[in-house]
């Protein structure tokens, strides 16, 4: 039972289901408690511990009809406990029916030729469909059935278990019988098992395949979206991006939703401890360690949504309003010439109607930093301070118009740091219209920021290091 729960959960995660180990052991606690005989029971048991939300229990029910349905004739009896490493040696256990193949009139052929070596034609001719069954598991499983990840695979992984049960020496059998004609009756019918038994290996390999590697595309796809750079990414996967941004807005929110102090850990604080042990004749009885408090930082984040870069900004912008929680002081400014908060606006609607009436308002307009600037100068400059991170996300492509770059100045002086997102390679700044150098004297940190992986890592920094 415990396997078959572990090959069960495991199938459920394959299918993008979040479980956790303090889920598997209540769930193996749950299957004890109300047994496995009562398949409706059990089913309504395992979906109370494993499932959270409407759309796992739907993924749920059909991941369980179909893992268990696919057990059926025993597969997971008390002989799957062997080592799936040897699965010739289970078809030892099975007894062979003394019986040998009956002619039309239903009466035994004295005449008939004893039955071959192999131990695989053995088991086809007794015909015995629990035992190879059983066989065919334990030999998928010896062979990586469920470690498939791409649907070409199924070919080979059917050959191993073919051969792990024992092909080879089958196919000698079948050429020694092919050479007797007194054998072509038992060679025919053993012929037509070996082709129904291969059939049955390719069918129990798809089943595999389907319960434990069907998501691997899905998940490389999603590992490619991560990389690809955001102005790359089109019409057809811009709902998927979305699901990722807030997966990773989720994720980051978990991290760091709570102040965390860490104490009675790391490194010793040695002048805290020295002063802690002062009264006992310099004997430290008391030990006082480093301790780090993350705090929720005070954020104010400012995009381009000018036309170069209204596709980055959109990504950005969803991400930030997945972090509204978590970060409860991000303000949020966007512009092409004329600066515009959003914070309530991003309070107010839901991000597909936030962003919505941010791109119709404001973005794909001709870019004027210097305009920006100075009204971004009489909207928060006075609420920046020492505490205060403020994030632009923009190419510094103005027009060959003037930057204000003295406003700038004077935001770098007040807060604590400045990070210049530039959603274009470094190669490309400064050149055109681009007035980069002129900003980055004033810029704590300034990098390259074009894919969902960038994000994630600079914007966790902020939510790490912010105090």
């Amino acid at each position: 039972m415990q396997r078959v729960l572990g090959d069960f959960i495991h199938a459920l995660r394959q299918a993008g289901l979040p479980i956790s180990a303090a889920e598997t052991l209540d769930a193996l606690r749950a299957a004890q408690l109300v047994g496995i005989d009562d398949s409706r029971l059990l089913k309504l048991s395992l979906g109370t511990t494993l499932t959270k939300r409407l759309e796992h229990r739907l993924i749920y029910d059909d991941l369980f009809d179909q893992f268990f349905a696919s057990q059926n004739n025993d597969v997971y009896d008390e002989n799957l406990e062997a080592s799936p490493e040897e699965p010739r040696q289970q078809i030892d256990d099975f007894p062979l029916h003394e019986e040998t193949i009956a002619g039309e009139d239903g009466n035994s052929d004295a005449d008939t030729p004893p039955p071959p070596n192999s131990a695989l034609a053995q088991q086809l001719m007794n015909n015995d469909a629990a035992a190879l069954q059983v066989m065919i598991a334990s030999a998928a499983a010896a062979a990586g059935a469920q470690e498939m990840r791409l649907f070409t695979q199924i070919p080979m992984v059917t050959y191993r278990v073919m051969q792990a049960m024992g092909d080879s020496e089958l196919q000698q059998d079948l050429a020694e019988m092919a050479e007797d004609e007194d054998e072509s009756a038992a060679l025919q019918l053993l012929q037509q098992r070996r082709s129904r038994l291969q059939q049955q290996v390719r069918d129990y390999v798809e089943q595999q395949y389907l319960l434990f590697g069907q998501g691997e595309p899905q998940k490389l796809r999603e590992n490619n979206l991560n990389k690809v750079k955001l102005t790359s990414i089109d019409n057809h996967n811009y709902k998927l991006m979305g699901e990722l941004v807030r997966k990773a807005a989720k994720r980051l929110a978990s991290m760091h939703s709570r102040r965390r102090r860490i104490t009675k850990r790391g490194l010793l604080d040695v002048r805290r401890t020295i002063a802690a042990n002062a009264a006992y004749d310099g004997f430290l009885f008391h030990t006082k360690w480093k301790s780090t408090r993350v705090e929720r930082p005070k954020v104010i984040v400012i995009c381009d949504v000018s036309g170069s870069v209204s596709r980055v900004a959109r990504f950005l912008l969803l991400f930030l309003h997945s972090l509204q929680d978590v970060l409860p002081r991000v303000r949020s400014f966007v512009f092409s010439s004329d600066m515009a908060e959003v914070t309530e606006l991003f309070d107010k609607y839901d991000m597909d109607r936030a962003l919505a009436e941010v791109m119709d308002k404001w973005a794909n307009l001709p870019t004027n930093y210097g305009k920006a600037l100075a009204d971004f100068e009489g909207m928060a400059l006075d609420d920046i301070d020492n505490r205060t991170t403020v994030i632009m996300l923009g190419d510094a492509r103005n027009n060959h118009g003037d930057g204000n770059i003295g406003i700038w100045e004077e935001v770098y002086r007040r807060s604590q740091r400045i990070l210049w997102l530039n959603p274009e390679g470094q190669f490309s700044w400064d050149t055109g219209d681009s007035i980069m150098s002129e900003y980055s004297p004033y810029c704590s940190h300034v990098e390259t920021c074009n894919s969902l992986r960038d994000l994630n890592r600079i914007l966790g920094t902020v939510l790490k290091h912010s105090n």
